[in-house]
């Protein structure tokens, strides 16, 4: 346990003079300022714009991994080429401090987030917004995963180009041609548990007809997620480093 909040805290000394602390502080500021002063204006009901809010927070989100990703895979790359991760004794701990201090600011982001537009826009209770918060951070914990592990491989440019991707999928599975695959893509899986989180509040009778999958979407999400943690885990041991020449 000692090593790994070491470990987290070196993470937090080596962002420190990266755009991440600023991307994960401003950008959420920005996105509640914007959404709650349009929400005041618009003609559609507090149900719909608190529904198309959560959407549009789960859409950017896999956008933001890319970036952050991106960013992470920089950092280690110009500290020596990866060299710090390499060298150290405790290579899974490395690994899993990582994947946690990410976790660690997309939830600061997301409360942020959730907490100014709850402020600005209090048209619904605290606890949605917290249940939302939830299920948004679980839905990003195997995006975070795959990202990492693809930029590791492959390099910042394809994380940052999966995240674009993603954003795009987790839009279109919103549509009519999510309804019966969303449950075994990953970048869909935030998008709709927002969904599931609003109509558990608005319309509770409906959770019948979609808590069968929404249960298959959530094992799903844990099983993929235990799945890529392994499987990171051991690539990782045995990764001999790759150079970023982006």
């Amino acid at each position: 346990m000692s090593n790994f909040i070491r470990y987290v805290h070196a993470e937090m000394i080596k962002s420190k003079h990266s755009p991440l602390l600023f991307i994960h502080l401003i950008f959420p500021l920005i996105g509640a300022f914007v959404f709650a002063g349009y929400f005041r204006i618009s003609g559609w009901t507090p149900e719909e714009n608190v529904s198309v809010f959560f959407q549009a927070v789960a859409i950017l989100f896999p956008f933001l991994v890319g970036i952050v990703v991106g960013l992470v895979i920089q950092i280690e790359n110009q500290a020596g080429h990866f060299q710090q991760m390499l060298s150290s004794l405790h290579r899974n701990t490395i690994y899993i401090s990582k994947i946690a201090y990410l976790l660690l600011l997309a939830a600061i982001s997301v409360i942020i987030c959730f907490g100014v537009f709850h402020a600005l826009y209090p048209v619904m209770p605290l606890a949605i917004y917290i249940k939302a918060l939830e299920y948004l951070l679980l839905s990003i914990l195997p995006i975070y995963l795959l990202s990492l592990l693809l930029g590791l491989m492959f390099g910042k440019s394809v994380t940052m180009g999966l995240g674009i991707v993603g954003s795009l999928i987790s839009a279109l599975m919103l549509t009519g041609l999510g309804d019966n695959v969303w449950q075994f893509i990953p970048w869909a899986w935030g998008v709709r548990f927002m969904d599931y989180c609003m109509i558990e509040y608005i319309n509770p009778d409906m959770i019948v007809y979609i808590s069968a999958s929404f249960k298959t979407g959530l094992m799903l999400l844990v099983g993929f997620a235990i799945l890529l943690t392994v499987f990171s885990l051991v690539w990782f041991h045995y990764w001999e480093g790759a150079k970023e020449n982006e």
